[in-house]
């Protein structure tokens, strides 16, 4: 019997794009929320006052809380 017929096929992930909220730009990095939100790290450093408290961030959008990984 052929067991690469049984295994699962993997396929590569598509590449994500990254579009800042705050500046609008393109970016190869962005923190991103699951409802869509998503922030630079540069806009992060700046806002960092009223969305984080070390190492967690609150979604500005929806309010969920993210680990900083």
């Amino acid at each position: 019997m052929d067991d690469q017929a049984n295994k699962p096929v993997r396929g590569r992930r598509r590449k994500k794009e990254f579009r800042c909220h705050c500046c609008k730009e393109e970016k190869p990095f962005c923190w991103s929320c699951g409802c869509g939100f998503q922030i630079c790290p540069d806009c992060f450093e700046e806002n960092k006052w009223g969305m984080s408290n070390g190492p967690t961030w609150i979604c500005p959008d929806c309010e969920r809380v993210h680990m900083m990984e």
